[in-house]
This record gives structure tokens, sequence and C-alpha cells, in this order.
């Protein structure tokens, strides 16, 4: 069995090695016999140690690589630190306990429009966040818990698995490398102290439990998450009233690990106020938001050097990230006539989307709000680059990130971005969360 892992992982670091050197091509390789850990050809030998080979952008990015090679292990970029050479991280790979991942039919391949059916390559990781209200329930002072990860940590609020990402001087936006608009640059570095964010998106379950906690007037609904009944998406909202007329629910049909979507600015900040324990009436200011600035979101989606996508500069494929392969799809068809439950979503714990960061969904599925106020040139100004950038203009948009169902792939890229009024709900956006490392003390 050793043998076998040791294989696979001198693949993961050999071809990483050769695609960027080499006069062979990576992907032109036979596994069973170049990789072969007993080849001294290969770049990387057995005992070298990776860590003078590959830097810390290249070691996240290999983390993820393994995970995809041992599905069902939970394997971090401090795994690689920790056991720096082919040989040692294989033995530690060979005692690693199982994780709650296991093999899934993801949700978006059986329902994405004119799309085929059957099982996907990606896994479903655990999915933690509290859906259940219970009356007694309360958010007074918000903790972290510890997961035996140095990294990731769970709110006390809502049971969100929440990432430490250090603190980096990020490369932020893109000068056409990878086709971005004008929008997107001049590409800037920006200090950012270490923070909290999000694995992944809020869900329907998280989302109805929060409503059902807070008890918002009509008039808040209708800021956040509440349709007018003229509006012929109402038949999309994924929430509803409970049954027994105390709280909300999701709709029937609907997995509450779904992100939540036609949620707006205000409804995203009402929530991410709430889970950190402060006062979420204050839902219109971005004063004291715990949405993810731009550059924290970029920074986490792809790390501190440019990439095109979080997993690198490797092209989109149906296995990284859930977007829309083919625009003719909608040619002529109307949203409202596909069933709520037939909306080509995946659920949040699903592995797509990746970062480096194990961020889940930074790309594709839903777009995500940001605390910013958008303006295209934002980036021309000096506090672009100032330390812990963020836009507190005022300002008719807010940004949104990551891409979703409704676009093809290239709006998935880390560095693009785009805004929205405040008040808008669609059914391809959602929210995540983001906070000071300073809330662990």
């Amino acid at each position: 069995m050793l043998r076998q892992v040791m294989q696979k992982v001198s693949k993961v670091f050999n071809r990483g090695l050769m695609r960027k050197d080499s006069s062979k091509k990576a992907e032109d390789l036979d596994v069973d016999n170049d990789f072969d850990p007993e080849n001294d050809e290969l770049p990387l030998s057995t005992r070298e140690n990776i860590l003078g080979r590959r830097d810390s952008r290249f070691i996240m990015a290999d983390s993820f690589e393994l995970r995809r090679e041992f599905p069902g292990l939970d394997i971090k970029p401090r795994l690689i630190f920790d056991h720096p050479s082919i040989e040692q991280l294989s033995e530690a790979i060979v005692n690693l306990p199982k994780a709650d991942v296991e093999p899934a039919v993801s949700e978006g391949t059986s329902t994405r429009l004119g799309g085929s059916t059957g099982e996907s390559s990606a896994y479903v990781s655990r999915f933690t966040q509290l859906t259940e209200y219970v009356a007694s329930d309360a958010v007074t002072t918000v903790s972290y818990e510890t997961t035996g990860m140095d990294d990731v940590f769970i709110r006390s609020s809502d049971g969100m698995e929440c990432v430490l990402i250090p603190a980096a001087c990020a490369r932020i936006g893109d000068d056409g490398k990878f086709e971005g608009g004008d929008n997107e640059g001049p590409s800037h570095e920006v200090n950012l102290e270490s923070f909290l964010m999000d694995i992944e998106p809020v869900s329907v379950g998280a989302y109805a439990r929060f409503l059902s906690m807070v008890h918002p007037s009509q008039e808040q609904l209708l800021d956040w998450c509440i349709l007018p009944e003229e509006d012929e998406r109402c038949c999309h909202i994924p929430i509803m009233r409970a049954e027994s007329g105390d709280g909300w629910q999701v709709k029937s049909g609907v997995p509450v690990s779904w992100p939540m979507i036609l949620v707006s600015w205000y409804g995203a900040n009402a929530y991410a106020l709430w889970a950190h324990g402060e006062d979420w009436s204050q839902y219109k200011s971005a004063v004291s938001s715990f949405l993810p600035t731009e550059a924290q979101w970029e920074y986490g989606a792809r790390g501190a050097n440019p990439a095109r996508f979080p997993w690198g500069n490797t092209d989109a494929s149906e296995e990284l990230l859930n977007v829309c392969w083919d625009a003719s799809v909608y040619e002529g068809v109307s949203h409202v006539a596909t069933p709520l439950t037939e909306l080509p979503l995946v659920s949040v714990n699903v592995q797509m989307g990746v970062s480096p960061f194990g961020l889940r969904g930074m790309a594709g599925n839903v777009w995500q709000w940001c605390r910013d106020t958008y303006h295209e040139n934002f980036y021309l100004s000096s506090d672009a680059s100032a330390p812990n950038a963020w836009n507190s203009e005022a300002g008719d948009a807010k940004s949104e990130r990551g891409g979703s169902w409704v676009g093809g792939p290239q709006l998935a890229r880390s560095s693009y971005r785009r805004g929205r009024i405040p008040e808008a709900k669609g059914r391809c956006l959602g929210f995540r969360c983001c906070a000071p490392s300073t809330r662990l003390a």
C-alpha cells in the first residue's frame, strides 16, 4: 500500500515541477511507469526536501491535488510542511484517519439544465451548519471551537467551519494576463492581516434558522430575502414560513445544504452581523460588516499570487466548478419554467471551486456579496493599495465575486469583479462571512 501511495504523491509533486520546466509534458506521462518513486530521472526524489522546490503558494495547490488523489482524506498544507519529502508524506498519508467525506452524486450534475444525469466525481465534505431551530437558542457571545486542525474552527452561533487565512502581501487584480477587463486593473499589492473566512457559502437551512431566531419585520424581510407577490421569481424562494406558524423552514425537496439564494446585500449583511453577535438591525451599513472585502475574497480564492482560478491557471472543467457550460441551453427558456428543486445548484459542502486554503465554492455555483462599494475604477485609487483595503465610499452598488451557474467559466475567474445594487436578489447570488482573526482571542 505504501508504494502505491508514494507513486501518487510522486505524481502530484513531480507533475507540478515538470509543468514548470521539462522537455517532457507531465500530462503525457504514464503514472504506472514515469512516476515510479524509484525513477531517478524525476526532478524530485523520494527523500528530497519538497520545500526547497515548491514555495508556499504551490504547496497549497499541491494539497488540493493530493485531496483529489486521495478522496476521503482531509489533507491540509500543514501535512506537507510537517512531512516535507515524498517518503515522509506518503507514510503520514497512510496513517491518516478517514475524514468525514464520501463520494456523492452532485445535485448540480443530476439537475443541471441541459446537462447529463450521472454520478459526479466531486466529493462532499461534512456539513456542520446548524439548520434546526430550537426556541431556546440565542446568540449572545460568539465563540470559536477547535476542530483538531490548526487553521479550522467552528463558529458557535451557526456551526459554520471557518478557516484562518494567514496575513500576506497579496497581489490583487489582473493586468490582462488572465483576460481581465479594465475594472480588474491595475494589479496591485495589498497588505492583509490574518482573518477568518467561512469555508463555504451560508446555506438555506442556516438562513431559515437565522430568520426563526431574529423574527424580522415584514419590511426587513422584503429588504432581505422576500419578493413582492407580483415578482415571477417567488416560486424560487427556497424558504417559507414554518407550517407550525412559528419561524421559517426550507421548502420541501430543497436540500438544506444548498446555498442561500435570492438574498440581498442587506440580507447577507444582517446574517453576518447576527452570526458574529453584533446588532443585525444595522444591516444597511458597511461600517461594521462581516462580509469579506474584495481583497480578502480574492486572496482567499487564489492565494497571495495571481492565478486565473482557485486551482491555478489550468482550464476550468465540470469536475472543478459549477457554471453554465452551454449558453444555448437558456435560449428562449425562462428560468421560471424550471421547478425550484431542479435549479442547477450544488450543495455548499461539495468539493468544487476549492481554493488553496480549502475554501469551497470560491468559483461558480453562486455569486457572493462583498463588503465593498463597487466602483469600476477603484483600483486606480491609492485607497485600493492601503493596508486591509476596501472601498468604503458611498455608492449605488455593492461588489460581488465568484461567478455562478448562470454564467460561463470566464466569470468565475478569481479577479473578475462586478457590482449590483444592495437591494438586488438573484437566483445565482449568495454570500459567506468573514471576520478578523482577533475574534479567536
